[in-house]
């Protein structure tokens, strides 16, 4: 088997003609300072240290798979991919991990799905040398050109045709995989094939704890960071670090949920300082509980924030906001795939230990479609009237969202309120409908 392929090959000469292009070529001058900009902001102390940690790791696993007999020198070009792809990528999207509770599970389930063994196999057979010439900057333009697409919504119809091709070009990729592995199955059968399968895998999992090193090490610059501007006396703040990490080590969400109590209330002596920390663990202690509110009270926020669970709607913390308010949210689920979604979210507001109001605020940001909108947001009212209050949902309660009708009805001593806010001057008609169960 060549050390290259024929894509590979066509994509480093692609790769040479533009680097050529670029440093010759009058018009790329700004393109070039660009680059060099880039390049100076990539010899920072703080990155040429990740880097080179990265580095040194990724040689150790390298070593221990060498030492199990499962990586050869014939694993060298696909161990450098890895690196400059997955490797060094994942260190550059440590914001978008922290955002993601599941990425480590996906991680290592994900190298071992059915698509991942599809990609390898599709990996393994390429076309003509001509053809892959011909199909590497088509691919990269249509690539290129998608997210433009979907910045606006005028261009629509171009990310459909966009979207396509890409369809398209997948479909007669698998085609002719399918063909190849017809007619030439003992490509799939060397050994190298084996090695070339399972040494990314291996890397990707191996790779996960240096992943997970530099995630906290980010997180905890980030909330020390944080406590310069929330903690003033330069003693106490030593002693809020050092607290932080004997008391969470590990615990990342724990951390940042600190990270942010305490950036809302006032810290100036030591007996402040503790209380954060009992506040938090106090936190802890009822969403495991769940305590029961009584019902003329309101609700219990640590079952009323899971009322929409059922539908894949689901809140973050309830926590202090400030004073004595306290407030759970989902984020913004969109309805339908067009590029200017409607959205609606999910609020659950009230004060310590018990919700006052529990609120679904939907926004059409165009009211010539707002019928799937209204439509999502009816399906959610009436579980969260059901959950709340035992009851189904009125036809009147109904009505008024259907169309957008200021209303409010009494169930005791709770009430239902629907209220809808136009967006004056908006082009497309734009407002915001909302629910709202209260106690009163």
């Amino acid at each position: 088997m060549d050390i290259l392929n024929n894509r590979e090959i066509a994509i480093a000469l692609w790769l040479i003609l533009a680097a050529a292009y670029i440093c010759s070529a009058k018009r790329m001058r700004e393109v070039r300072l660009a680059f060099k900009k880039l390049a100076l902001a990539f010899q920072s102390r703080a990155l040429m240290i990740v880097f080179s940690l990265a580095s040194v790791y990724t040689a150790a696993m390298v070593y221990l798979l060498l030492d199990w007999d499962l990586w050869n020198i014939d694993q060298l070009k696909n161990t450098l991919f890895w690196f400059f792809s997955v490797g060094l990528l994942s260190i550059c999207n440590l914001e978008k991990i922290k955002t993601d509770p599941h990425f480590f599970k996906n991680s290592v389930i994900g190298n071992l799905r059915l698509l991942a063994i599809l990609q390898f196999v599709v990996g393994i057979y390429s076309l003509p040398i001509l053809a892959e010439l011909f199909l590497v900057p088509f691919m990269v333009v249509v690539g290129l050109m998608i997210p433009i697409s979907e910045s606006d919504i005028k261009y629509l119809q171009v990310k459909k045709l966009l979207n396509g091709i890409v369809i398209s070009f997948g479909l007669f990729t698998l085609a002719y995989t399918a063909y190849m592995l017809a007619t030439d199955f003992k490509e799939l059968g060397q050994e190298k094939t084996f090695y070339d399968f399972i040494v990314p895998a291996l890397l990707t999992v191996m790779y996960l704890p240096f992943v997970f090193a530099m995630l906290a090490y980010s997180t905890y610059e980030t909330v020390f960071v944080r406590l310069k501007f929330t903690v003033q006396d330069r003693r106490l703040r030593r002693l809020a670090k050092l607290y932080a990490v004997v008391l969470f080590n590990f615990r990342l969400d724990a951390i940042r949920r600190w990270a942010d109590h305490i950036a809302r209330v006032e810290v100036v002596s030591h007996k402040q300082l503790l209380s954060t920390f009992a506040h938090l663990r106090k936190l802890k202690k009822l969403e495991k509980m769940k305590p029961e509110v009584f019902g003329s009270q309101g609700w219990s926020p640590y079952l009323a924030k899971d009322f929409l669970l059922s539908e894949g709607v689901s809140t973050g913390y309830y926590n202090l906001i400030f004073a004595d308010q306290w407030c759970a949210s989902s984020k913004m689920y969109d309805v339908g795939d067009d590029l200017l979604c409607d959205n609606f979210a999910y609020y659950v507001e009230g004060v310590e230990g018990v919700a006052k109001v529990l609120k679904i605020k939907l926004n059409v940001n165009d009211n010539s479609r707002a019928r799937q909108a209204n439509e999502r947001l009816l399906v959610l009212s009436g579980i969260l009237v059901r959950k709340s209050l035992g009851i189904d949902i009125s036809d009147s309660a109904k009505d008024a969202l259907r169309f957008g009708a200021p209303y409010c009805e009494s169930h005791g001593d709770k009430q239902i309120i629907v209220k809808k806010t136009s967006w004056g001057g908006h082009k497309l008609g734009g407002y915001d409908l909302k629910i709202e169960v209260v106690a009163t």
